[in-house]
């Protein structure tokens, strides 16, 4: 097992996400955002993922850089899982919440299986017609985001890029500069297109960029406690700045805290090391848990909404990660080199 604290961070993120939705699904602002008037929990969990996915992949594509073999790695950590929670929540969320007697009769297998293929959001026929956004599954839009960082990033190592450190700084500080301006500043947004490019790919690719660069300047940045309650102030006090510093807050001294976070070593910290990861569903399963609440028990407080849902989504991440994911990391361990581990 790897001597840090990674999986409880993506953890603590996919929490964060199903409790900013408990909010928000049931028409209240996440109390962050609120008070902020910047960025939710929700919206910080998920710039977590893209910040340690850009870190963990750039650390795989170092230790084999093979974009066949990158890509199936990839692969197989995102779509076995994403397959199946796209199946129920279309096949069975979708009916319960549907706004139309003909739901299947409306619904497109065609468009299914090509946002499977795009790893997107499934589009469905009306659902949960009251819900303050009524998607069947609204957390899966981030995903195929993902996936072209993991092409870009693909793209960089066959141009040689990944080889030259500030090469891979100079990019990331150009892509940040795009999502400062450009990034959009809701879900419902497109943001500013720079060169054909969605403001939300900017957005995401700064933070994933951000992750790699944590990767290639591993060895200069040093990750100690002063640094860090520097770094927390800085990010606090940007979560009521303007957006435009609470992005560039996020992708510099947000990343600092979270790596600081994941390598710390303490006694406490290592008892909650697990080898199950079940951040992945928990993010998959948490919308349609409380899209379904949200629907049934309109009137539920969110923090109780919050509780259950948690409560609810832990058995069924339990089981996607047992069943689904880890197999299919075996897998991709089996693809690695003989006595080397790819990073996930």
């Amino acid at each position: 097992m790897h001597n840090n604290h990674y999986n409880l961070l993506r953890l603590l993120f996919a929490v964060a996400v199903i409790f900013s939705h408990s909010f928000e699904l049931l028409g209240f602002l996440d109390p962050l955002e609120r008070l902020s008037s910047a960025m939710s929990a929700g919206t910080i969990g998920v710039c977590g993922f893209f910040i340690l996915s850009g870190y963990l992949t750039a650390q795989s594509w170092s230790h084999e850089p093979r974009p066949l073999a990158f890509l199936k790695k990839r692969a197989l950590r995102l779509y076995p899982a994403f397959v199946v929670a796209s199946a129920l929540s279309v096949l069975v969320v979708g009916p319960l919440g549907a706004s139309t007697l003909h739901y299947f009769g409306e619904w497109s297998p065609y468009k299914f299986f090509a946002d499977l293929i795009g790893l997107r959001q499934p589009r469905t026929p009306a659902v949960f017609s009251g819900s303050p956004v009524p998607s069947v599954n609204g957390s899966m839009w981030t995903i195929t985001f993902e996936l072209r960082c993991y092409l870009m990033l693909t793209v960089l190592g066959l141009c040689g890029v990944m080889k030259r450190r500030w090469a891979v700084l100079a990019i990331a500080l150009v892509v940040n500069f795009g999502a400062m301006y450009g990034a959009p500043h809701q879900r419902g947004e497109e943001g500013l297109a720079l060169l054909g490019v969605s403001g939300f790919m900017i957005w995401f690719a700064s933070m994933y960029l951000a992750g790699v660069c944590f990767y290639v300047f591993r060895e200069r940045i040093p990750l100690c406690a002063p640094f860090a309650v520097c770094a927390l102030i800085v990010f606090v006090a940007a979560l009521f700045a303007p957006q435009i510093v609470t992005r560039l807050a996020t992708s510099t001294t947000g990343a600092y805290l979270l790596f600081y976070a994941g390598q710390l070593q303490s006694p406490w910290l290592a008892k909650l090391r697990t080898r199950d990861d079940l951040s992945y569903g928990l993010y998959l399963y948490g919308w349609p848990v409380t899209q379904l609440m949200a629907h049934w028990l309109p009137s539920i407080a969110p923090l109780l909404a919050f509780a259950c849902v948690t409560a609810i989504c832990v058995p069924l991440a339990f089981a996607s990660w047992r069943l689904i994911e880890a197999p299919a990391l075996r897998l991709k361990r089996a693809m690695a080199p003989r006595g080397r581990l790819a990073a996930e």
